[in-house]
């Protein structure tokens, strides 16, 4: 991709996160930039496609923090909780604004971003949840296919209801309950005295 092109994205980036997507303009990128309209033009046919490629760069980033992640050889809890702190600091960085501006306005990418994720997602949980039962550190007892799909299905749900707020969502002590939840529906004994010895804090006051 073009320097330039990748300079427009990444202030888009920051832009779109900081304000949402439909109160920024063409112009208005073009202003913070401090270059003509025109030149925009030259690197994205409209608005649509900037959105589609900012949203995708933006989707690729995330991947690739997991991907490094999953390189680390660690084990499978080792890597559920390295999953647990990136994903907390993407939870509080989430913008709420820029989805549902991406849900209205762009549908389709909605959808593309939507599905990715959720891609994503099972594929790397359903991993672990495999991994973890290989080291014994999982129950044997339980269909990883479903577990998989539930944690998902719940992480998605919360994220899109009125149910909890946003302060809540966005808590070190909420987000720790929510992981805790799928930690103990999958850890064997051997996974729980694993924690106990790496990761107490976990374990405290039960």
């Amino acid at each position: 991709m073009d320097v330039k092109a990748i300079e427009i994205i990444q202030e888009a980036t920051q832009l779109f996160q900081r304000y949402g997507i439909k109160s920024i303009s063409m112009e208005e990128l073009a202003r913070h930039l401090g270059v003509s309209k025109k030149t925009l033009y030259q690197y994205f046919s409209d608005k649509n496609e900037l959105v589609d490629k900012t949203v995708m760069e933006m989707i690729k980033k995330r991947t690739c923090a997991f991907r490094d992640l999953y390189a680390e050889g660690l084990n499978a809890l080792e890597e559920m909780f390295k999953v647990y702190k990136v994903a907390n600091e993407m939870v509080k960085e989430h913008n709420p604004g820029l989805e549902f501006d991406l849900q209205r306005f762009y549908p389709s990418i909605f959808k593309k971003v939507k599905d990715l994720h959720r891609q994503n997602m099972l594929q790397s949980t359903l991993s672990n949840l495999e991994k973890g039962k290989t080291e014994g550190y999982y129950r044997q007892n339980f269909d990883s296919a479903i577990i998989a799909k539930l944690h998902v299905l719940r992480i998605e749900n919360l994220m899109h209801t009125d149910l909890i707020t946003a302060d809540e969502i966005h808590s070190d002590h909420f987000f720790k309950e929510v992981f805790k939840y799928h930690l103990y529906a999958v850890i064997s004994n051997k996974g729980r005295e694993y924690v106990r010895i790496h990761y107490p804090e976990f374990l405290n006051n039960e």
